[in-house]
């Protein structure tokens, strides 16, 4: 992994004050946005790919002059006093995002491409800060793809074609040094924003509340019948997947359209209305519509958020026909235009409290007809074709939008991978393509005669099925935490526990799955597992123990870690390296001759530099007894170890000290070289923990976002990992930082003092230089031992013996 810098972004700074209140649609998604599980869930997303190469110097001028252009790509929303603003910053510089993997090895560049574009995708937006779109170029093997990504409080689906083609006209412009030449001027959206607060102020929408309010009176809302009983709600984890209908299905969407006088989405939206009621949700059947909400010129050049979801009810009888059906749904469509304009969370609240529990405030099954969003697509004379969206979280149980491409009807499907199995989203779509075929080929087909796989139920009643019960862990006792500890321990590791006392490491964990499993526990339980003790003994016996105890604060815990109970050997002591643990010196603690005790030291909580780790760590050490034999630190460890030798020395303490392959505390600049160099041995680290063979290409991100090089080094990993194990993106970001921390804390220490015990020197990836550099540090020289591994073979299994017999050496009278 490389970090290609390049120089800063600077953002000027505005005043919320000087915002506008949020349109009412905003509002409510501000809000979901606040309490989604996933934050990325309103990333809307196109993945598009280049039938030629596109020109990144040029597209970043073009997206420059697109994001001049809209007000919407330079806004943010701010609470100010308890209210929602949009703030508009005057001028908003932006760059395009750019990751180039050379050599992908064997993993396939499609698949490669994909993992990146839902790694880009999930990065969530801060919506207090501007811009809330981004666009990147990712290249692999030669293959390029953009992707652009907005969130919807900024801008709508319609927005994102505006602002296409626009980005086409400014990278042609761009390629001959040219000004761009749009169609006419950019609406601001702040005007529109302002037309709606005071429309509401005026009383304008009564009318069409009080449609909505007849309406809706006792509407149920409808939903497929979920595969399991987990979280129903926005920013569940999703996936999409996409499907072509039929020939006869297509065919029929024009044929009922012409002899019914309906549009395509009033056709699909009566055969989604006859799938449910014949899936078992009765005759009343309500479902959310999305609408674009631009029924003028003006509105329909806007770039912004104006779509609006609307309920759609409808009555379907077992004796109608589908005729009747598309019929009745052409008149709901024509009517839910006339009242689109008023936001769905107006009108939810106008409801009656007996139909707002029936409804809910958002709608688990959605439809949304896109037209021909994917035909034409280009940036300027470079062919653009739209993939299938990368999303990883969805926004209902189930959301259908569908287009139209050269006669053809494509949809893509958004679902709750956690209540929804493929094979149960695929026969929605079979049963939809059955019904619409049928209606082709005779409109008087009456709806009891038709016959679908897909079962629906109403939404409140699927949603709030009592779970089944777990089927019990049986190698562990039986309570509900050891019923708890034994699921986390399942879906970290992938099998169940063997028994109470089944060691961690031994059954296939890893220092990236600990991390994995505090993840798990915190989000199951809201309770911060104790790693550092947890890691004294890790099993499930003791991780039920943490869950069942009060917990102590961080800061009051000690940082040593008994890692092996001595019986009258030496005590050796270690110290972790940058982001590492003290586990990650199991090997050679089991190498070492019977009788050593072996302890550890762990960070709790974040210490700022090398001084402030030695302190706390020699504070906890000597509370616990004498001083150690041997202090011994790898990478960083042996910094700080440094640190301690020399303060013990303070006190006539002289314990051997051996420092493995820890650059030396001479202090150095931690500029744009150094973090790439940081970066590069973090991303080597990770690889190896996934066993990914040393020197395989990874990606390089250009600029100076961390978080973007994480999500490609995320997406990478995980194609490459020959085990198809994954490491959540979360996880290695919390990783990183800790990494760089500690790195910013080794590059900042500076140590004179020698010490006086004897000391052993591991060389790996260090140079002789460094070596010698060392050496000075000692009173009299220190052994030396070259080991023929890189850095953080140091630690393997390999060399543990190796370096057990070089540290029971630095203490000949034992």
């Amino acid at each position: 992994m490389t970090l290609q810098q390049d120089s800063p972004v600077a953002v000027p700074s505005v005043s919320p004050a000087a915002g506008v209140p949020v349109t009412a649609m905003q509002e409510s998604l501000w809000w979901v946005h606040q309490r989604a599980r996933n934050q990325s869930v309103y990333n809307l997303t196109w993945r598009l790919g280049c039938g030629s190469t596109v020109d990144v110097t040029a597209l970043g001028v073009a997206w420059q002059a697109v994001v001049d252009r809209h007000e919407a790509l330079r806004t943010a929303v701010y609470r100010v006093d308890g209210e929602l603003r949009l703030v508009v910053t005057p001028t908003l510089p932006v760059r395009v995002q750019r990751i180039q993997i050379a050599d992908p090895g064997g993993t396939p560049t499609d698949e490669l491409l994909r993992l990146v574009c839902e790694e880009l995708s999930e990065q969530s937006f801060a919506l207090d800060t501007a811009p809330l779109a981004r666009l990147a170029s990712i290249e692999v093997a030669g293959t390029q793809e953009l992707l652009l990504t907005v969130h919807h409080v900024a801008v709508d689906g319609w927005g994102i074609q505006l602002i296409m083609q626009d980005l086409s006209v400014a990278y042609a412009a761009a390629l001959t040094g040219a000004e761009p030449k749009f169609e006419g001027d950019a609406e601001p959206f702040t005007a529109y924003a302002a037309e709606q607060a005071a429309a509401r102020a005026a009383g304008d929408w009564a009318a069409s509340l009080e449609h909505w309010r007849s309406a809706l009176d006792g509407a149920v809302s409808t939903t497929v019948c979920a595969d399991h009983d987990r979280f129903a709600g926005t920013g569940a984890p999703g996936v999409t997947l996409r499907y072509r209908f039929s020939q006869e299905a297509a065919a029929a969407v024009g044929a009922l359209g012409t002899s019914h006088y309906a549009t395509p989405f009033a056709v699909l939206l009566a055969a989604l209305q006859i799938v449910l009621a014949r899936g078992g949700a009765g005759e009343d059947v309500a479902i959310g519509a999305v609408l674009a909400n631009r029924m003028t010129p003006r509105d329909q050049a806007l770039v912004g958020y104006l779509a609006n979801l609307c309920i759609a009810r409808a009555t379907v009888r077992a004796d109608d026909t589908i005729g009747d059906v598309v019929g009745r749904g052409r008149d709901a469509v024509w009517t839910m235009l006339a009242h689109q304009h008023v936001p769905y969370a107006t009108v939810f609240g106008a409801l009656t409290e007996s139909t707002q529990s029936m409804l809910s405030d958002y709608a688990p099954l959605l439809l949304n007809y896109l037209g021909p969003i994917a035909a034409g697509l280009a940036l300027g004379d470079v062919p653009l074709v739209l993939h299938r969206t990368p999303n990883r979280a969805a926004r209902a149980d189930i959301s259908i939008a569908f287009w139209e491409v050269e006669g053809a009807y494509w949809t893509e499907i958004e679902y709750n991978t956690g209540r929804y199995e493929r094979p149960t989203v695929m026969r929605l779509l079979h049963d939809l393509d059955a019904v619409l075929a049928a209606g082709g080929a005779d409109a008087t087909t009456r709806v009891a005669d038709l016959s679908v796989r897909t079962r629906a139920s109403a939404g409140h009643l699927d949603h709030h099925r009592p779970a089944a019960a777990a089927a019990p862990v049986r190698a562990l006792p039986a309570s509900a935490t050891w019923e708890l500890a034994g699921r986390l321990w399942q879906e970290v590791l992938g099998h169940q526990a063997g028994g109470p006392d089944e060691d961690f490491f031994a059954a296939g964990g890893r220092s990236l799955k600990v991390i994995q499993l505090a993840v798990a526990v915190e989000a199951a339980t809201g309770q911060r597992l104790d790693v550092v003790a947890w890691l004294a003994r890790p099993t499930p016996r003791t991780l039920v123990q943490q869950l069942e105890a009060e917990a102590e604060p961080a800061d009051a815990m000690s940082t040593v870690v008994p890692l092996r109970e001595g019986a009258g050997g030496p005590h050796l002591h270690l110290v972790h390296g940058a982001s590492g643990s003290a586990q990650d010196y199991r090997h050679l603690a089991a190498a070492l001759p019977d009788g050593w005790r072996v302890t550890a030291s762990q960070e709790r909580t974040p210490l700022p530099d090398v001084l402030s780790m030695a302190r706390r760590y020699l504070a906890d050490l000597l509370a616990e007894g004498d001083a150690p034999d041997i202090l011994c630190g790898w990478s960083m460890g042996g910094q700080v170890c440094y640190r301690m030798a020399a303060a013990l020395a303070e006190s006539g303490a002289a314990p051997a000290l051996a420092v493995l392959d820890a650059a030396p505390p001479v202090g150095y600049p931690m500029d744009a070289d150094r973090e790439r160099e940081c970066f590069e041995t973090f991303a080597a680290g990770i690889a190896a923990a996934l066993g990914i063979p040393p020197g395989t290409a990874l990606p390089v991100v250009h600029g100076d976002d961390g978080e973007l090089a994480i999500r490609a080094l995320a997406a990478h990993l995980a194609a490459a990992s020959p085990t198809g194990e994954t490491v959540p993106t979360a996880t290695l970001l919390d990783r990183w930082r800790v990494h760089l921390r500690h790195t910013e804390a080794v590059a900042a220490f500076v140590g004179t003092d020698q010490v006086p015990g004897a000391g052993l020197v591991v060389g790996a990836d260090l140079l002789d230089v460094q070596l010698d550099q060392w050496a000075t540090l000692f009173k009299s020289p220190p052994a030396r031992l070259r080991l023929g591994t890189g850095h953080h073979g140091v630690l393997t299994e390999d060399v543990a013996a190796t370096l057990a017999g070089a540290l029971t050496n630095l203490l000949p009278h034992h």
